[in-house]
């Protein structure tokens, strides 16, 4: 039943999304256009959602796929689109990158670390951690 209504919830989410951008875009781009565009996009995110990865993935995925369908939108287009469009587009990718890194940040305690340097885990477990120093 769980993939019933999955089925069920991305195909209201893909009707939902054409008749938005049929709304917004220029009267030239119509549903007819628009549904067979961002229909790859839904049933890749309802795929994904079906097999329950993690929502970091899902979220970045989902967020990437709908990039590709706005530039699609935009070839297609006989009028370029408007620039909120454009804006709604790369705003999820943005926004979950942004999020990404205060994650990361957070989990880290705030002091960022390069890739090569060392950490206090691999410091050495003897009590003579620095070296005896000669006077000048």
């Amino acid at each position: 039943m769980r993939y019933v209504d999955g089925a069920v919830m991305f195909f209201s989410l893909w009707l939902l999304a054409s008749m938005i951008l049929d709304a917004l875009t220029p009267p030239e781009l119509n549903f007819y256009m628009i549904g067979p565009i961002i229909a790859p996009a839904v049933l890749i995110t309802g795929f994904l959602y079906g097999l329950r990865i993690p929502s970091r993935d899902f979220v970045l995925v989902s967020a990437a796929v709908w990039l590709v369908c706005e530039m699609m939108l935009e070839m297609i287009t006989p009028k370029p689109l408007s620039p909120f469009l454009a804006v709604s587009a790369v705003a999820p990718l943005l926004l979950a990158g942004i999020l990404l890194h205060i994650q990361h940040w957070r989990q880290t305690g705030g002091h960022p670390r390069r890739p090569g340097s060392p950490s206090l885990t691999d410091a050495p477990v003897s009590s003579n951690v620095l070296p005896s120093r000669r006077p000048f």
